[in-house]
């Protein structure tokens, strides 16, 4: 008897880490994992009130308002605007770290344990990006192929994160939780374990 794929799929509400000094938004992501080695994210921004927009952020302006990004890999991403999201090894201290910008530049980093960097550069196909946005609203799916760094068939531990920037360069932080005083998207207390 062959066995059926295995698919998790959960939407959470991303929190700010200042609720006071963070402007006022609703934040979800989303995330769709199987075992076949795939990873979908999709991230959520719209304003608290139904009279807001999100002119005051920097997002980029797209024209279309769908866009298929093709971004760069680079460093240095949660400067801005950066979806994020920490995959961690079930089991391991071991974790990933993939940043992706509005403009669909990304990056994936390799962590021992808390912290301590691994190798330089994980081999990773780029992630697939796209991008809606609105004046009230903007969306960032992004499709990850987790293969070959990933070393499991597990589904992996996940930290959802994200980084919003206003016009002012003001930097608010969103995650999962906020287990510690200040905003730690590297904290594993943070992170789903399904």
């Amino acid at each position: 008897m062959s066995r059926h794929p295995v698919m998790v799929r959960q939407v959470c509400p991303l929190l700010p880490q200042n609720p006071q000094n963070s402007p006022d938004l609703l934040l979800s992501a989303e995330f769709v994992w199987s075992e076949e080695g795939l990873l979908e994210l999709s991230y959520n921004l719209r304003p608290a009130y139904s009279d807001g927009d999100l002119l005051s952020l920097a997002l980029p302006p797209l024209e279309p308002a769908t866009v298929l990004m093709h971004g760069d890999r680079c460093d240095e991403l949660w400067k801005h605007n950066c979806f994020e999201a920490f995959i961690g090894l079930p089991g391991s201290q071991q974790y990933w770290e993939l940043n992706v910008s509005p403009l669909g530049h990304w990056n994936l980093y390799s962590f021992e344990s808390y912290r301590q960097a691994g190798s330089e550069l994980v081999e990773a196909l780029p992630p697939s990006v796209t991008v809606r946005q609105t004046r009230r609203d903007c969306r960032c799916d992004v499709v990850l192929d987790l293969r070959p760094w990933w070393p499991i068939e597990e589904m992996p531990e996940l930290g959802l994160a994200m980084v919003v920037e206003d016009r002012d360069g003001q930097l608010s932080y969103w995650a999962l939780s906020h287990p510690g005083k200040v905003a730690d998207f590297h904290d594993r207390r943070s992170f789903l374990i399904c």
